[in-house]
């Protein structure tokens, strides 16, 4: 079983979009006029889905795949990315061993690094890759720190805003030996 959630710009909180399958594959890309043939590839995750970014002038999506089987989106306009309703957690729940986490999402205009932020005050990051980025690694451990949210790096290495993943500390999947 895999345990993903993302925020796509509406107001509900942190984790209460958070589903185990989506509700109706491609909506997102189909209802912005976008298909998901068309993403161009960005990178490939540490459980072998590739992610690619298909947009237009009012939305972009990041679609992910495995092998041939359309595995997931995240869609959001400029406005909800700069909000942080375009960031995605995904982990394998132990259904593999490895216990695998990773978070995705578009960051807005101008964003070249992001700062992913974890409760005990560590953090590490990443560099932005045509508008989008990436962590890989494992799931939290039981009272262990876990990944809050992530920070907005521009140019200067200042910080352009701060977003808050879509699932809190108690909805991580967490190893099981």
């Amino acid at each position: 079983w895999a345990y993903a959630a993302a925020s796509s710009g509406t107001d509900a909180g942190p984790g209460e979009q958070a589903a185990t399958v989506a509700p109706c594959p491609e909506r997102q890309l189909r209802a912005s006029g976008l298909n998901a043939s068309e993403a161009q590839p960005l990178f490939s995750l540490a459980n072998g889905e590739r992610v690619g970014l298909v947009s237009n002038t009012a939305t972009k999506c990041l679609v992910r795949s495995l092998g041939s089987r359309f595995a997931g989106e995240t869609c959001a306009t400029a406005a909800e990315i700069a909000e942080g309703h375009a960031t995605s957690v995904g982990d394998e729940c132990a259904s593999t061993g490895k216990n695998l986490m990773e978070i995705t999402g578009l960051a807005p205009e101008g964003v070249l690094s992001v700062r992913l932020i974890s409760s005990d005050g560590t953090s590490r990051s990443t560099s932005v890759l045509s508008g989008a980025f990436r962590f890989d690694g494992t799931n939290p451990v039981a009272g262990g720190p876990y990944p809050t949210g992530v920070e907005w790096l521009g140019s200067d290495a200042g910080r352009v805003g701060t977003a808050g993943l879509p699932v809190n500390g108690d909805q991580f999947c967490e190893p099981t030996s």
